[in-house]
């Protein structure tokens, strides 16, 4: 009899913790409404959460060019036409971004395959306008993974993608400018002020919902295969964007993959069995 009021008090204490820890949890979700955003859901294929452009509408995935297209941006030959495959994406003029940029002359960073420039387009937006080296076949590559994939992703935790340019024998990406720049820059730089523990796990969930988007909200799902803190972006609220999708693949869950050259400390050396959880490796094999 005594053991039976035992459990029965431990019972009713453990009911009693988890009933405020749960009215806890609800009072937070309120104060925070960022916290309280919800992991995108698929209806109908299409992300319930989404956020689209001013010009662009959620669609089926294009159709991946073929390998002997490989130049369709730069000369054209491809016989299908590219502008099919990048409907509702706004393409500039090589002169419309020499302007905007004042002749390529406000570098504001270093990519892998390029420099990038913050440049103001016609619109009055603030843009950032990435140039590809093209004479780099792995960068031409990249650069129609970007355009294929942001063109069809939409997230509120993905960066944009405004608009392309294939002009004159050059290949730029213009993406929507992020004021607070990379993740890896608050995290190293001592310019910058150490982040709060509360806005660690906001970006990790902005991080988070972005992900499970990819990996389960898009038709078909897609593997970023570089998640890095410099690949996480920052907007002026410090939101957190993943950005730089030219490693990534599209329907490629559970295959072997042998030629992903993401970034040595983040890439997961052991395994090529690139599958969503490779991403989640990514982010902690460092």
């Amino acid at each position: 009899m005594h053991m039976g009021a035992l459990i029965s008090l431990m019972l009713a204490l453990v009911a009693f913790i988890c009933i405020k820890w749960r009215c806890r949890y609800l009072l937070l979700l309120e104060d925070n409404p960022r916290r309280a955003s919800t992991i995108p859901i698929r209806t109908n294929g299409v992300d319930a959460s989404v956020i689209l452009s001013d010009s662009t509408v959620a669609q089926e995935s294009p159709v991946v060019p073929q390998a002997n297209c490989t130049s369709v941006w730069l000369d054209g030959t491809c016989k299908k036409n590219p502008a099919s495959l990048l409907p509702g994406i706004p393409k500039y003029t090589y002169r419309d971004l020499q302007k905007a940029t004042c002749e390529f002359t406000t570098v504001i960073g270093q990519g892998a395959f390029g420099p990038v420039f913050k440049a103001t387009v016609s619109t009055r937006e603030t843009v950032a306008v990435k140039v590809l080296d093209t004479n780099s076949k792995q960068g031409e590559k990249e650069f129609q993974a970007e355009v294929l994939l942001l063109g069809r992703l939409h997230h509120r935790n993905l960066v944009n993608l405004p608009g392309y340019c294939a002009d004159k024998g050059q290949l730029m990406l213009v993406y929507m400018y992020m004021t607070n720049g990379n993740l890896a820059s608050h995290l190293y730089c001592e310019e910058h002020d150490p982040l709060s523990c509360a806005l660690r796990v906001d970006i990790a969930l902005d991080v988070a919902r972005g992900l499970e988007y990819l990996h389960y909200g898009a038709v078909p799902p897609v593997v970023h295969c570089d998640i890095k803190p410099s690949n996480v972006l920052l907007d002026e609220s410090m939101e957190a964007r993943v950005a730089d999708f030219g490693l990534s693949r599209e329907a490629i869950v559970n295959h072997q993959i042998s030629n992903v050259k993401g970034t040595f400390g983040y890439l997961c050396i052991p395994s090529k069995i690139f599958t969503k959880k490779s991403d989640v490796e990514f982010c902690f094999w460092k």
